[in-house]
């Protein structure tokens, strides 16, 4: 009688060779295979097929396995599948916008008699871009002018690029769930356009809108959905009459929308018409750039989906949390690269009520008045806390420079002096666009000169000083106070280390004679007591108190001043001298509660303005021209008269800029501050060369 062993067959080794192993162990486990030769019988390809078939079922286990989640899914369908439980649709495909001017004069040959103009929605455009490829931008409102001086003038008309395209459903009875499907991977869903007809033989027409939230519908709601289908095109769908109203038979859904090339067509600045101008006018028509084509994105990565779907679901579609905000923002307006939210309690000044928002886009253009207002109406009035009043601020460019020497042993290199500056300088660059310009950015010396030590192994040191450039536009129409904020301690200039501007302004001196001037930090050695500011007045004083001044200086003394019982002031008699840090008690009096504080001298400081002599002397125009308090640093210019500043190949025109040494060593980020080193800025790296002998 045979006998059955009772070997298991090992499960869980699933590549090819370990199941055909595992399969053989088990067979010759067998009494009746126990003599069997495995390797040169038929057996052998038997095997062969089980361990396949094994090996193929274990694959595709392991994929649907990993499909089911969306941490895992590989299949844009699968993570399209997961994103739509919990309401995330990803980013379609945007199209680039631009601003222009348009002024149409008619031609002999052309209507002279008609006096207003509409411009209609879809008038087709070319945008010509540099490399030669033509690009279809459209208008994306009607826009009307009223004939002046024999033209019609349309102020900022904004055009999209994509080619118009307009699609017809009939609704029928076997579309039982109401799904129309858009043959086009292409469309920038932002331009989608439903109106519902009643019938080929009734025009009345309503406007469906996109849903953004389930929980506001009724059955009444005349709303669409959309989806992103399995092939990359999309669908819109309507509702079953309980969520949102439903077409009936009969009606006809009508469906507009740009078809557009996403980022192929950003940064064009020329247009011209391809049509004519409310059907009349097309030989003489000027368009002026107002703002070159930006804000074309291609369609949301498995990636990015992955990423920000659970972000978007944590929202809940609604603005509570600065998080809330930022999540929106960077989901419906892909062409905004950064945001930084943050609320009114955490401004300066405090404002109680309010959110602030600010945005980096992704070519730095500057966001018009109407693209914030579009921002503030279409996003968020829907979805902030109704006593919450958001405010979108622009971002507050700080720029880097670094100035210093590197050192380096030439025994180690074959390159020369200007290669191996070249290097230090690509390297400083590339710690720019990894560790900079983003809101949430903080500079650190230390990482910077790890990157320049990197460069090349022949580089064995860098003393590098580090300057804050902020800079200015300057008012040349009568006086102006300019309050400059680097919102960052500033360190004490020194002979070689101060504040400084680039380039020279046009203004006068106190003689009206008009200079080429420069501003500079005033260098001195005070140390003394600056003033006092009174933190708490106190009360019943009816004598004034005695004010006792402690710290590592001396000499220092005042008085104190009161009326109405309280301390209304502190007078300085001395000084004193060598005070870096002081303290303040007032005793005495008669009187309680009042404290303050000592403002050093060494903590405020002097701005002049000069010029040079044909001789190279250096000669004042204004000895105090402005103010400089270095723990916060604040700079002001006092009532400064300015014409321009001279033409150079760095800043444009009427831009001036000051330097200031920083006093930390790790710049933090700051709310709508962004930190960046300028490569467009030849000026923003000077570093020389040294050779170690």
């Amino acid at each position: 009688m045979a006998v059955t062993s009772n070997t298991a067959l090992r499960v869980t080794e699933l590549d090819f060779d370990s199941i055909k192993n595992n399969l053989k162990t088990f067979l010759r486990s067998q009494s009746e295979f126990q003599d069997y030769d495995f390797e040169g019988s038929g057996m052998s390809v038997l095997l062969d097929v089980l361990a396949y078939n094994t090996h193929y079922m274990s694959y595709y286990l392991n994929m649907v396995g990993n499909e089911m989640f969306m941490d895992t899914a590989q299949l844009r369908s699968s993570i399209l599948s997961h994103a739509k439980t919990i309401n995330y649709l990803p980013g379609s495909k945007r199209g680039a916008r631009a601003i222009v001017n348009i002024l149409a004069t008619p031609s002999n040959t052309e209507d002279n008699v008609t006096t207003s103009l509409v411009l209609s929605k879809y008038t087709k455009f070319l945008g010509e871009d540099i490399d030669g490829i033509n690009y279809n931008f459209v208008a994306i409102n009607s826009n009307t002018s009223t004939k002046n001086t024999g033209t019609f003038s349309l102020a900022n008309v904004e055009i999209r690029q994509g080619e118009a395209v307009s699609l017809q459903y009939l609704m029928a009875p076997t579309n039982t769930k109401a799904r129309f499907n858009i043959p086009s991977a292409n469309v920038d869903t932002d331009t989608i356009e439903v109106r519902v007809q009643d019938s080929s033989s009734n025009t009345d027409t309503v406007v469906y809108s996109r849903s953004n939230n389930v929980v506001d519908l009724s059955s009444n709601s005349t709303v669409y959905f959309i989806e992103e289908s399995d092939d990359l095109t999309y669908t819109i769908y309507f509702g079953d009459d309980v969520i949102s109203k439903k077409p009936r038979n009969g009606n006809i859904i009508s469906v507009t929308y740009l078809d557009t090339v996403g980022t192929g067509a950003n940064n064009i600045s020329k247009f011209s018409i391809k049509d004519t101008i409310g059907g009349l006018y097309r030989d003489n028509v000027a368009i002026t750039t107002v703002t070159s084509s930006y804000g074309g994105i291609e369609k949301e990565s498995i990636e990015q989906v992955r990423f920000r779907a659970p972000f978007a679901y944590g929202t809940q579609n609604r603005g509570v949390t600065t998080e809330d905000y930022r999540t929106l923002l960077l989901k419906d307006f892909p062409n905004i690269e950064a945001v930084s939210v943050w609320g009114g309690e955490d401004n300066d000044p405090i404002v109680y009520g309010k959110v602030y928002i600010a945005l980096k886009t992704r070519q730095n253009y500057a966001l018009t008045n109407a693209d914030k207002e579009y921002i503030k109406k279409e996003l968020i009035r829907n979805r902030n806390v109704v006593t919450v009043t958001p405010e979108i601020v622009d971002p507050e460019f700080t720029y880097i420079r670094v100035v210093g020497s590197i050192n380096y042993n030439p025994a180690l290199t074959t390159l020369t002096e200007n290669q191996l500056r070249e290097l230090v300088k690509a390297a400083i660059y590339d710690y720019n666009d990894a560790e900079l310009s983003n809101f949430s950015a903080i500079f650190r010396k230390s990482k910077l000169q790890t990157y320049i030590e990197s460069a090349d192994k022949s580089i064995t040191g860098s003393d590098i000083t580090i300057y804050i450039q902020k800079r200015i536009l300057l008012t040349t129409t009568g006086s102006k106070r300019y309050e400059i904020n680097y919102n960052m301690p500033i360190k004490k200039g020194a002979f070689s280390d101060r504040i400084y501007s680039y380039p020279e302004i046009v203004t006068y001196d106190a003689n009206g004679a008009e200079r080429n001037a420069l501003f500079e930090e005033v260098l001195d050695s005070l140390s003394g007591i600056n003033s006092f500011q009174i933190t708490n007045a106190g009360y019943g004083y009816d004598s004034a108190p005695t004010v006792t001044i402690t710290g590592d200086g001396s000499g220092a003394t005042a008085t104190a001043k009161i009326a109405n019982g309280k301390v209304s002031s502190i007078v300085i008699v001395n000084k004193g001298s060598d005070y870096t840090k002081a303290t303040v008690e007032l005793s005495g009096g008669t009187g309680v509660g009042a404290t303050a504080i000592a403002l050093l001298e060494n903590n405020y400081g002097t701005i002049r303005s000069y010029y040079y002599k044909s001789t190279g002397e250096k000669v004042p125009v204004t000895s105090v021209a402005g103010s400089i308090n270095y723990t916060t640093g604040q700079l002001i210019l006092n009532s400064l008269v300015a014409t321009g500043t001279l033409d150079n190949d760095f800043y444009s025109a009427d831009t001036v800029t000051f330097f200031a040494p920083s006093g930390r060593e790790i710049i933090a980020p700051l709310r709508n501050r962004i930190l960046l080193i300028d490569d467009t800025d030849s000026k923003s790296v000077q570093i020389d060369m040294v050779a170690e002998r």
